[in-house]
């Protein structure tokens, strides 16, 4: 399925990365794959973005046990490597949601008065995004040129990409 070309326009312009990973997904896909699968598209995207700060935070907290949740945890960190802050919540039943907003709003903070009282530090967050859009525009121009390709092959084959439907327009 995928991220979406604009979602992850988005992200270029968030300070930190919430890293949410399902520990109970309707699909029975495993969380790890998918948390490592989420990694490969941001680095494909942009490299720059995949470098962001980012925080782990495993959602749907209250659909396992704790034993269940410790072993995926467990899974997930290896398969990412991870170093960063683990974060464990249920989004929807609330729960320990409250620690996440106030450590992020505490980070967003801190960041914002690095950024005012260190110009050097504001100028290499600004080479940053600067080069994470530019990254941005190529992903999306090569993205674009290969569907292009794609398009003229399909032509050139005698392939109709329409799958015979057709669309009447009404006023």
């Amino acid at each position: 399925a995928g991220l979406g070309i604009r979602f992850l326009k988005h992200l270029t312009r968030n300070r930190v990365l919430l890293h949410l990973v399902d520990v109970a997904p309707l699909d029975g896909a495993d969380p790890a794959e998918a948390a490592c699968a989420v990694i490969r598209e941001l680095e494909a995207f942009s490299p720059t973005l995949a470098q962001r700060p980012r925080w782990l935070v495993l959602n749907k907290i209250d659909l396992v046990d704790e034993a269940t949740l410790s072993e995926c945890r467990e899974r997930i960190v290896a398969a990412l490597d991870w170093k960063g802050p683990v974060y464990s919540i249920s989004a929807v039943a609330g729960r320990d949601t409250e620690r996440l907003c106030g450590d992020l709003m505490t980070y967003l903070e801190e960041q914002q008065t690095r950024f005012r009282e260190d110009p050097e530090a504001a100028d290499q967050e600004r080479a940053a995004q600067e080069q994470m859009q530019q990254e941005a525009r190529d992903r999306i121009a090569a993205l674009q040129a290969a569907r292009a390709e794609a398009r003229q092959a399909r032509a050139a084959d005698g392939v109709d990409d329409d799958d015979d439907v057709a669309v009447e327009y009404r006023h």
